[in-house]
């Protein structure tokens, strides 16, 4: 890493969102570690970076001594400095609340939840230790109204937005920033996975037929998250960045009518 260079540390880094993110900072001459449970992706994603630019390596979200091991090897790159920590690790099964396996749910918790709460408080000294740092997180449409057949991911969703939004208060006192990105649907491993689950069978591209051409529930590719999180740091008057900007809709139409918000999210779930 360069003396001039920003930095950014990525969960959920070997693929998808995670992987988009770390292309487009380091375009931008941004130093990229990329952590992931996945060590095969990340050997892949590796040798999409020049050498030098970036670090990989195998993270549990959940487990507080890893974690804490792999901000000390980051740092060790960076001099203790972090511009960008993106708490991009999530997990999404779905199907009925009832029909769920309990042990299901607690793994969606501890990623989605206790992984961001364990990530922001291993990365919060090299936050505070950078001028202008920037805490993101990986929030979801869903957690604008939540959706059936998801309650759990809807409950972990929601739980990430308002911790963005209490630290946007409690971090004033260290000069660092928080904010989320709340996707709709974006053309990843994780979509392309729960598409092929919910039709029994292998993926293919004409799946994503039925869902919307228009709106917040149009198929939008990796890149707008990645171009999401660096609006987030560019723009320190906004906290929730929605992919697309649609996906705001329904929170705006919640505070005025929930019923309307409600039948719109049923409508898309179940009238398609």
């Amino acid at each position: 890493m360069s003396e001039n260079s920003k930095s950014i540390f990525i969960t959920g880094g070997g693929g998808g969102m995670g992987l988009e993110t770390g292309r487009y900072f380091a375009e931008k001459g941004w130093f990229v570690g990329l952590f992931d449970i996945n060590e095969s992706i990340l050997e892949t994603a590796k040798s999409l970076f020049e050498p030098g630019q970036v670090l990989t390596r195998k993270l549990d979200v959940t487990d507080e001594a890893d974690f804490a091991a792999a901000i000390d090897e980051f740092s060790s790159h960076t001099d203790g400095k972090l511009d960008v920590m993106f708490n991009n690790a999530g997990i999404a099964p779905g199907g009925w609340f009832d029909e769920m396996p309990m042990e299901t749910i607690r793994q969606i918790i501890d990623i989605n939840v206790y992984g961001v709460i364990i990530g922001i408080r291993a990365a919060l000294p090299l936050l505070k230790a950078t001028e202008n740092s920037l805490c993101v997180s990986t929030s979801s449409s869903v957690a604008t109204y939540g959706h059936a057949m998801r309650v759990a991911y809807t409950a972990s969703k929601f739980a990430v937005k308002g911790m963005t939004e209490a630290l946007s208060l409690e971090f004033e006192r260290f000069g660092v920033r928080t904010a989320d990105v709340l996707p709709g649907c974006i053309n990843t491993p994780m979509l392309r996975g729960a598409t092929a689950a919910n039709a029994g069978r292998p993926f293919d591209n004409s799946m994503l037929d039925g869902l919307p051409k228009q709106g917040p529930y149009r198929v939008m590719p990796a890149t707008a998250i990645a171009e999401a999180v660096w609006q987030a740091y560019e723009n320190s008057d906004q906290i929730h960045f929605y992919v697309p900007e649609e996906v705001g809709d329904t929170d705006r139409l919640k505070a005025v009518d929930i019923a309307a918000a409600r039948e719109e999210t049923r409508a898309f779930l179940f009238d398609r």
